[in-house]
């Protein structure tokens, strides 16, 4: 998804001028794609930042998981506790497992802060298990100096793919979640 288009051109304005942006990926943005999925749960993330980079130039930034919350069942309550917390029940609602996790972006091109993105290796990934539905910080150390300025002024967009698992709660719980968005 595009970090441009989830805040606005005005928030983005302000990661270029700022070098840090927070940012929540919410049920209610899931729920556009398929309503009725539950128990989302991260295997591994990538950002991509279009940008000028010249030869053997690095991106510098960090990405840091600041909240998550994991839908445990298939629950009315819970979608709408997600979507407001004043509202709904969470009985069913599981948040900030293994909290502010980071990784160190190099690359900028499908990077998730991994020298070697390995699914056969026993060891958890970053983010992984933690739920979707989340907070986030992504940061360019030393904004003003002159190599992190050139990146963030030729930076056009950010490009977050959240790579998740769900289960599916039936058509019933598909179309009651629908009305709600």
């Amino acid at each position: 998804m595009s970090l441009k288009t989830l805040l606005g051109d005005s928030d983005f304005a302000n990661l270029i001028a700022t070098g840090s942006v927070n940012f929540r990926l919410d049920e209610r943005l899931f729920d556009n794609d398929y309503p009725g999925h539950y128990l989302r749960q991260i295997k591994f993330v990538t950002l991509s930042l279009p940008t000028l980079l010249g030869p053997w130039q690095d991106v510098r930034a960090t990405l840091t998981q600041t909240s998550s919350s994991t839908l445990l069942k298939a629950d009315i309550d819970g979608v709408n506790y997600l979507n407001d917390n004043t509202t709904g029940n969470a009985a069913n609602v599981v948040t900030n497992l293994r909290a502010s996790q980071q990784i160190a972006i190099s690359s900028g091109m499908n990077d998730s802060g991994l020298f070697e993105l390995s699914f056969g290796d026993e060891r958890y990934l970053p983010f992984e298990g933690t739920g979707a539905v989340s907070s986030w910080q992504l940061s360019f150390p030393r904004p003003k100096s002159s190599e992190q300025k050139a990146i963030l002024d030729n930076l056009s967009d950010v490009i977050v793919q959240v790579h998740y698992t769900a289960v599916s709660g039936g058509s019933d719980f598909a179309n009651t979640v629908e009305k709600t968005l």
